[in-house]
């Protein structure tokens, strides 16, 4: 117990310190449209594995793909993680490399009766809009002129979550998960005029009009996951349900005039300036069917398998839909093995090493072009106790494509996290 709460408190500290160097998790031309890129609900274990993870649970993590996989929870765990993208996004003409990053997820889970029944509490990214967009049209207008647009967005939605895990018999659970979607993103564009007589001369003002939404609402996941064993081995199969969701939103949006420097005319806060003040709504968010498949040996392997169908054409924010989404499948494969998890003289046999990889066709659908992505991913656990560990993965991918007048982006993401794991609530008896 002492080691657990050293760790706890050094890991709060570490990763509170190191998320303040970094803003958001990913800057993506593509986090313009809807609600922004939608995070990987994983965790770094399940990272290093393509992402997969519906129907494999291990005494060692907390399962947070499937809610009904908790019922199996021996421990008390605690884990928080923190995440660092590169993203390099190039056109046809420029290209340009980001780096971002920060919190992942803060978490924590228990049995309430150990093999049967667990809780677990958690704070993640559900959504992140992060992205600056200019675009220059020029046309003839009683001499040369052009005008120029600059989009930009910031903001994240993030969930608390509650989740509960049953082992209804010895091979059948179930789960249910609760989340509460919070949070606030701003889209915003700026106008320029610019007049070219051989000269280049700026109008003395900009107009910028600018949205910012307001989440808060509930949303629900439920999960069930059989399990046979078979010889030495276990094979599992998860599901899990993310019921439609219809996000409460209130939404300000004003329009307003920014001299060339980009400082207002009038304050933001003058009444005039606004278009709409707290606009009550709704975001539905489309419901999505998960299956995962595992087979795997206890402390020694795993193989895993998952497939997600979501139909994003399905989305809509104050009734108005989004053309530029469609269906989105995901595919997610993966693995990990440990050489010898009770070796006492080689440490290298007690780490566990993972590979996996990631496919995805949508949901964005632009220019006719659905915006694809593909992953690899490589991770391992290091122990640093007999049940703690820390945890890294690495992800090199691909979104977009250049064809069609689009936007390629080639990602690497680092991922690291700290799991503490000890027994709680255990009454101790002495003879």
């Amino acid at each position: 117990m002492r080691h657990f709460k050293t760790g706890f408190i050094a890991s709060i500290f570490s990763i509170l310190f190191i998320s303040t160097s970094f803003s958001q998790e990913l800057v993506s031309p593509y986090s313009a449209y809807g609600i922004g890129l939608v995070s990987e609900k994983g965790y770094v274990s399940n990272n290093g594995m393509g992402n997969a993870g519906i129907a494999y649970q291990s005494p060692w993590f907390i399962p947070v793909l499937n809610p009904a996989l908790l019922g199996s929870q021996r421990f008390t765990s605690f884990e928080a993680g923190l995440s660092i993208s590169q993203n390099n996004i190039s056109d046809e003409v420029t290209r340009f490399t980001q780096v971002n990053g920060g919190l992942k997820y803060v978490t924590i889970a228990f049995p309430i009766v150990p093999g049967k029944y667990a809780v677990s509490v958690a704070l993640r990214p559900y959504s992140s809009k992060n992205y600056e967009i200019l675009r220059r049209s020029s046309e003839q207008i009683s001499g040369p002129q052009a005008e120029i647009s600059r989009f930009q967005g910031e903001g994240t939605i993030s969930q608390f979550s509650i989740a509960n895990g049953w082992n209804i018999t010895k091979n059948i659970a179930i789960g249910a998960e609760a989340n509460y979607n919070f949070g606030r993103i701003t889209d915003r564009t700026i106008y320029q005029n610019i007049v070219d007589e051989g000269d280049t001369i700026n109008i003395p003002y900009l107009v910028s009009a600018e949205y910012t939404d307001n989440f808060s609402d509930f949303s629900f996941v439920f999960g069930t996951n059989f399990k046979k064993k078979i010889g030495k081995n276990y094979l599992s199969l998860g599901a899990t349900y993310d019921l439609e969701a219809n996000i409460g939103t209130t939404r300000n949006s004003f329009l307003q005039l920014l001299s060339v420097a980009e400082t207002p005319i009038r304050a933001e806060n003058d009444e005039d300036a606004f278009l709409e003040s707290d606009r009550e709504g709704t975001t539905v968010l489309p419901e999505k069917f998960s299956l995962g498949l595992s087979y795997m040996r206890e402390n020694a392997w795993a193989i895993l398998a998952d497939f997600s169908y979501q139909d994003w054409s399905t989305y809509n924010s104050f009734g108005v839909s989004d053309n530029n989404f469609g269906e989105q499948i995901k595919l997610n494969f993966g693995g990990e093995f440990t050489p010898d998890v009770q070796s006492g003289t080689k440490y290298y046999e007690r780490i566990t090493y993972r590979a996996g990889l990631n496919i995805s066709n949508g949901p964005l659908v632009i220019n006719n072009t659905s915006i694809n992505s593909f992953g690899i991913t490589f991770g391992s656990t290091l122990p640093i106790s007999n049940i703690s560990n820390i945890n890294l993965a690495f992800e090199v991918g691909q979104r977009g494509t250049l064809l069609n007048n689009l936007v390629q982006e080639n990602y690497l993401n680092f991922n690291l996290s700290f799991t503490f794991n000890d027994r709680w609530f255990i009454r101790r008896q002495f003879d």
